[in-house]
């Protein structure tokens, strides 16, 4: 538990509640807003009166709550200015506990953000931050995102140390969202803070605060969040492995053996008999002619132990039942315009006995009929593969737009950056044409 020491402000007299441990330099007086610093006898040092009502937040002084599994109170805070762009203000509240020290939620928007003392950081000068391409910490790489100067425009609660009116203090972003390192330069000191982006409604609920609007800005450490298509595209680059796997293992065993090939005409019925050997797969009839008049110029039928089977006519298609003899399946006609036509059935072994009869014995016309067995089809998992697919082309596509939502954050001109861009538009191109490759594949013949 933390101990509470009392004091009186020198400039009004109020009793005031010290909440912040031994390293606090400095409060702030909340009946005059006199900023007091405690290495001086608790000397008048600023005055932030008459500007409480322009910096109003759903966190108040006092309030406590667990962040990152650590219980917090929080003691004081501080709004910044950015001097660069002066429509950006933001506040850092000071967090304390007791056994875990000092460290930071800062809101701007909306955002929230925790950060906390950083003494890892690489030996890298000021000048040298925004000049890497990335900067290693702890194992993770961040990317230089700006570098501005802000300054205080009001205070309150309690401090590690001692802020007026105006200080000024220089910034310098580093960003891999949710994650950040921001490096703060004063003109006494120069300090390191690791930062992590918070989901706003979590820390509402860890402070007891009714639930606010959610930002509608956007922030640099907002992590990229489409968890259902993130979903899916995992299970997409295991359905591109399976098929992948699928199609070899079918290439090589399931491609298919050539039972008889046959050629008919319209000048007489045409008759073959057949045996199919190989129970695995299916057996695929293939049906071609020179002009889609042709091909429409023949029925075809399949019977087993004189018992019809299959029956093939240019209106429609069905499936028997080899012992009732009544229709087991429909299936679609061909189209009214093909010139070739695919079929594929599930035939037992045995023998079999083809017939094509010529419905218009006057219109010259020749079909060829190939009868293959042990052939393999993956139809079932062609939507699935294309849904799939197109959910991972979308997640990188989404992805793809809030990299440069940082990147227009960080004011880059995303038109004529062509250096930096070109590779970012040649991959999502490459997904595009990925997508159009497999859809040619499935729907092209």
């Amino acid at each position: 538990m933390s101990q509470v020491k009392s004091i009186k402000c020198t400039n009004c007299a109020a009793p005031l509640d010290l909440l912040g441990g031994g390293r606090v330099e400095s409060i702030t007086c909340p009946y005059c807003k006199s900023v007091l610093d405690l290495n001086e006898n608790y000397k008048v040092l600023s005055n932030f009166k008459n500007s409480r009502k322009l910096h109003k937040l759903p966190f108040e002084i006092g309030m406590k709550g667990q962040l990152n599994s650590i219980d917090y109170t929080i003691i004081g805070r501080v709004t910044y200015q950015s001097i660069n762009y002066p429509d950006s203000i933001w506040t850092d509240f000071l967090l304390y506990s007791p056994l875990y020290g000092y460290a930071y939620l800062t809101y701007e928007d909306g955002h929230l953000i925790y950060s906390k003392r950083n003494r890892t950081f690489p030996n890298v000068t000021w000048s040298q931050l925004t000049k890497q391409s990335s900067i290693l910490v702890n194992g993770n790489d961040y990317n230089p995102f700006d570098q501005y100067e802000a300054k205080v425009i009001y205070v309150e609660g309690e401090l590690t140390w001692i802020a007026k009116r105006n200080d000024k203090t220089y910034f310098t972003d580093l960003v891999n969202p949710p994650h950040g390192i921001s490096v703060e330069k004063t003109k006494n000191e120069i300090e390191y803070y690791e930062a992590k982006y918070l989901d706003s409604d979590e820390v509402y609920t860890a402070f007891n605060i009714e639930k606010q609007e959610k930002p509608k800005t956007f922030n640099a450490l907002q992590p990229f969040e489409r968890p259902f298509l993130k979903s899916l595209s995992y299970i997409a680059y295991w359905v591109l492995f399976i098929v992948a796997l699928l199609t070899l293992v079918t290439y090589v065993d399931g491609s298919g053996k050539v039972i008889t090939k046959i050629a008919a005409n319209n000048e007489a019925v045409k008759h073959l008999d057949f045996r199919v050997k190989h129970k695995r797969y299916l057996v695929d009839l293939e049906l071609q002619a020179s002009t889609s008049k042709a091909l429409n110029n023949f029925n075809l039928q399949i019977h087993k132990n004189k018992k019809i089977v299959f029956s093939l006519t240019p209106h429609t298609a069905y499936i028997f039942n080899e012992t009732t003899g009544s229709v087991e399946k429909n299936l679609h006609p061909w189209e009214k315009d093909s010139k070739k036509v695919r079929v594929s059935l599930n035939l037992a072994l045995g023998n079999y006995h083809l017939s094509i009869k010529p419905i218009n014995p006057s219109l010259k016309s020749t079909l060829f009929v190939n009868i293959t067995e042990a052939s393999s089809r993956l139809n079932y998992l062609v939507w699935f593969f294309i849904f799939t697919t197109f959910s991972w082309i979308l997640y990188k596509f989404y992805q793809w737009r809030h990299k440069l939502k940082v990147d227009d954050e960080r004011g880059i001109d995303m038109i004529h950056d062509n250096a930096r861009y070109s590779g970012s538009r040649e991959q999502m191109t490459l997904y595009l044409i990925v997508l159009a490759i497999i859809l040619i594949l499935v729907f092209g013949e």
